[in-house]
């Protein structure tokens, strides 16, 4: 999931952390692939229960470069289904919702159809980028679960966290030159 709900609209589904933790690095790898800038806060999982997950992946989305943006929305779902064909993409619906609000607001409606077929594209750079990605799922699953403050998340019980200057290191090891931008302007 990217980073455009607000608390009261962010639900838990019920992947779990593993699920969670490929989708959100798919999200950042090929964000980072695609010369988006990342924001500081990174990758941030959320747990409501035991193999009960949320997360949130940050990156700038206010450039023009929407198609890019739309990429790196692809990427959680197909990043997820890539290390888990039989698991739950309910997840995905608000990645699908902000697909559709670019294409429409951003690209127009006749563009839509042109790109919804990003997949093949995506998918050509996960294969790419897959050792990134991994390392990043691993990353998040094995770092530590830190406390949630109850004015965070309203569901969750505690967190993993992966800031955006701890994922620009991980990412070049892997050949894609990130960079994280403090703020809008």
């Amino acid at each position: 999931m990217v980073e455009s709900l607000s608390l009261e609209e962010q639900i838990l589904i019920g992947n779990t952390l593993e699920e969670t933790a490929y989708h959100e690095a798919g999200h950042v790898v090929i964000a980072g692939a695609v010369r988006l800038d990342l924001k500081p806060s990174g990758i941030v999982i959320w747990e409501a229960a035991e193999d009960v997950t949320a997360g949130i992946a940050s990156y700038w989305e206010d450039t023009a470069e929407w198609e890019k943006v739309l990429l790196a929305l692809c990427a959680g779902e197909m990043a997820q289904l890539k290390q888990f064909p039989c698991s739950s993409t309910l997840g995905s619906q608000p990645d699908g919702q902000k697909f559709s609000e670019i294409v429409n607001n951003h690209l127009g409606q006749d563009r839509f159809r042109e790109m919804h077929d990003t997949n093949s594209q995506v998918a050509s750079l996960l294969e790419i980028h897959w050792s990134a990605v991994t390392s990043i799922a691993l990353a998040l699953m094995e770092g530590p679960w830190i406390i949630v403050e109850p004015t965070e998340h309203p569901k969750a019980n505690r967190k993993k966290h992966l800031d955006g200057s701890t994922l620009v290191p991980i990412l070049r090891r892997h050949g894609i030159t990130a960079h994280v931008r403090n703020s809008q302007t």
